[in-house]
């Protein structure tokens, strides 16, 4: 994981950009509580309105980004198809039900439980590391972009019956 995530943001700027770059590195960056405080730096740097919540469009996209790349260490060392499902629930929580339905029917049920409490904890893991931040924008933007993930995690929990 010689990719960091931070310089990525840097030269994209735009949360669509940055997104298609970490599509292509596959999760393999570098997410440590480091890389996550230094991607909120750069973004600050990238959108100083956002910091003194002037800009609500440039608040929104300090979550995108977050969200960004959470999805994709969420979705390490999944297989492509698995990927492309799990992307889609987490970017329209309308697909659940039928994204759910087909990795059960490809995976089995055991499986796709399995699946949901790596998701689960490694979003426990991220949130572990977003608390031990400093009080700052940087935390309020990382807080702010992980809170979905539990409310979607909930939503698949529920679809599968658990």
């Amino acid at each position: 994981m010689n990719r960091v995530i931070y310089e990525i943001l840097e030269n994209t700027v735009e949360p669509e950009l940055f997104r298609e770059s970490l599509l292509k590195l596959n999760g393999d960056f570098d997410f440590s509580l480091d890389s996550m405080i230094k991607l909120g730096e750069i973004y600050c740097l990238l959108y100083p309105a956002s910091v003194s919540h002037g800009d609500s469009a440039q608040v929104q996209k300090g979550y995108r980004i977050v969200r960004i790349a959470i999805v994709e260490v969420l979705l390490r060392n999944m297989d492509n198809d698995l990927k492309r499902s799990y992307r889609e629930m987490f970017a329209d929580i309308t697909t659940i039900n039928n994204n759910l339905g087909m990795v059960v029917s490809k995976l089995g049920r055991e499986e796709t439980l399995r699946i949901h409490n790596e998701l689960d904890s490694k979003v426990k893991d991220i949130k572990s590391d977003i608390d031990r931040m400093g009080n700052s924008v940087i935390k309020e933007r990382f807080t702010g972009g992980i809170t979905v993930f539990y409310n979607i995690l909930y939503l698949m929990k529920k679809s599968l019956n658990i």
